[in-house]
């Protein structure tokens, strides 16, 4: 039979054990409803345009960035996102971790999308917001990696269509690297959207990890 203090001894490193193995459990998967990514994906090299230069990886380091999707002519998700990711950028750069914070939007739309066109839309709402784009053959592996995906749907007169694309919202980590993907909420009769107070949180979290 083992002594009182034995049991006492036992106790001690069982408590301390499932301390670790708490923490280890914390370390592997934060307290986030985002989809989160642990280890983060490493995304293969591209080659973006802006306007008056290019995009690569090297523009995502030492930085998180927020990645969202669309095409400067569309009707709903788009203007909505952006309108929402303006509303709570002050809140994202103000993060406990104070690290650097961007916002790019990824234009799947390059017949219609110029880099001029997509600087300007994305300055209507707020001037630090980037826009990108590239031909097809960029954009397809580059968007699935992200966990997205688009598609055209031609319709309407010559050179009028509507282009099917993900809601979601990417965050990639200073090293460049796929962190989580915030998925947005659908309601019947509602535009699908991210809830961003949600994002705030969940970005607070995983930053200052």
């Amino acid at each position: 039979m083992k002594s009182k203090s034995s049991w006492i001894l036992i106790a001690l490193l069982a408590l301390v054990a499932g301390s670790w193995a708490g923490v280890q459990i914390i370390n592997r998967a934060p307290a986030v409803k985002a989809v989160y990514y642990q280890p983060a994906k490493v995304l293969a090299d591209f080659t973006l345009v802006r306007d008056q230069s290019e995009f690569t990886k090297k523009d995502l380091l030492g930085r998180w960035s927020l990645v969202f999707i669309g095409y400067t002519f569309c009707p709903d998700i788009c203007p909505t996102t952006l309108a929402d990711l303006n509303r709570i950028y002050p809140q994202l750069k103000a993060n406990p971790a104070k690290a650097d914070v961007q916002v790019v939007f990824l234009s799947v739309d390059p017949n219609r999308d110029t880099p001029k066109n997509l600087t300007e839309y994305t300055h209507y709402f707020n001037s630090e917001f980037v826009g990108v784009t590239a031909a097809h053959e960029v954009l397809f592996p580059l968007t699935r990696a992200l966990g997205m995906v688009y598609s055209i749907v031609e319709e309407g007169t010559e050179g009028a269509y509507l282009v099917d694309h993900s809601a979601s919202i990417a965050l990639l980590n200073p090293e460049g690297k796929l962190q989580a993907v915030f998925r947005p909420e659908f309601e019947p009769g509602s535009i699908p959207a991210v809830d961003m107070d949600q994002l705030v949180s969940d970005f607070y979290v995983i930053s200052n990890r």
